[in-house]
């Protein structure tokens, strides 16, 4: 009985629930006493109705009296579970959200662990690289600043020591003497030249002094100075330019300097009887530079490889011929430092075609924005 009232009051309201409790209890004792008198008696009294109306309100009400402060606590505690129920709900979306958080910041902790591991898999790699090159260095200046010096210091003691040789040998030989020891100093005095220009452009101080350069004028300096050069190697130098091209506004020494290491590389690495040709080209407003050989060639990682500071091909071309492995990584630097960019077309035994493009008006506040060595592979065409 209790269980049943406690049902009503759960879920209806007091007076309704009250109503439907008592109406159940007439109905059932109703029922009974009918059923009840019939099998005795084998009638039904007209006021059993009203007797068992009255007999169960009298019976019941204690009950429902008594289980009204039960339903009460039930209602009250139904309005608690309501609400710490909502309040687990908030706590489960509380923690869900921490949850979440917690994924995102593990994720992310994931994230900078592995960039961070990227970085210091770089720094190393660098690292060795640097200390690669260093050793290259070494191994490689002291070669090249030896055999100038040994020619300066051995043929300039020949001319002055008075044991070494007779007067008239010393008078007649002393041209040839001088001209080896003036052939060394230049060379000597490039190699330093390579060097200090490789320090200001690691060092990022590279300045620029822009100034008006009339295209024509230069190509005919560059030719004057690599035309005995491949001359004397019975190659032919071609310089064209297109009187459309007009003027540029750069750094004029470190044009020259682009313009005379990329033909002399041609020139160095070609064979006898081969053509040189450099020409320049306007479009856009931007000097196109191409310069074109047919020497051994390169594959994609020798251009690669030849753009890494004291870095030199070892095939039989490259090693016959003095150098640092200098000109390449400063040309792309100083290049790069003019806001302009480098490409390399070049296919074994065919031959190489260079081609870098500067803005016509070059700004003065540009820097060598890239270092020597760092591998641009956007340069390999």
């Amino acid at each position: 009985m209790i269980r049943v009232v406690n049902h009503c009051f759960k879920a209806l309201s007091m007076p309704v629930a009250f109503g439907i409790l008592a109406l159940g209890c007439i109905m059932l004792a109703l029922a009974v006493s009918g059923l009840s008198f019939w099998l005795i008696n084998g009638e039904i009294p007209s006021n059993l109705f009203l007797v068992v109306a009255i007999t169960t309100f009298v019976v019941s009400a204690p009950l429902i009296l008594q289980s009204m402060p039960t339903i009460r606590n039930l209602q009250r505690s139904r309005d608690q579970l309501k609400q710490t129920s909502y309040a687990l709900a908030d706590r489960v979306d509380e923690l869900d959200e921490i949850a979440r958080v917690l994924d995102e910041s593990r994720a992310d902790l994931e994230n900078r662990v592995e960039r961070r591991t990227r970085e210091l898999e770089a720094a190393r790699s660098a690292a060795v690289d640097a200390n690669k090159a260093k050793s290259a260095f070494l191994a490689q200046m002291s070669h090249e600043l030896r055999t100038p010096l040994n020619a300066i210091i051995g043929f300039s003691e020949m001319m002055y020591h008075p044991g070494l040789m007779t007067p008239e040998k010393r008078t007649a030989n002393v041209e040839e003497y001088a001209r080896i020891i003036n052939d060394s100093g230049k060379h000597l005095l490039s190699l330093v030249g390579d060097l200090l220009d490789l320090s200001k452009i690691e060092a990022g101080k590279v300045d620029l002094h822009i100034e008006r350069i009339d295209l024509a004028i230069i190509m005919a300096d560059v030719e004057q100075v690599i035309g005995p050069l491949a001359k004397s190697k019975n190659q032919k130098l071609a310089c064209l330019i297109d009187p459309g091209s007009g003027a540029l506004e750069a750094d004029r020494r470190a044009l020259m300097q682009i313009l005379l290491n990329l033909l002399g590389n041609a020139v160095k690495y070609s064979p006898p009887g081969t053509n040189i040709v450099v020409s320049c080209t306007g479009a856009d407003d931007r000097i196109a530079f191409t310069v074109r050989d047919e020497g051994k060639g390169m594959t994609a990682d020798d251009i690669q490889h030849a753009l890494v500071p004291f870095a030199r091909l070892t095939n039989a071309e490259t090693t016959s011929e003095a150098g640092t492995g200098l000109g390449l990584p400063i040309v792309a630097s100083l290049i790069k430092a003019q806001g302009g960019h480098l490409t390399f077309t070049s296919e074994p035994d065919v031959g190489t075609e260079v081609r870098f493009c500067l803005p016509q008006r070059v700004s003065v506040d540009r820097k060598a924005q890239n270092k020597p060595g760092r591998r641009d592979r956007s340069a390999v065409a």
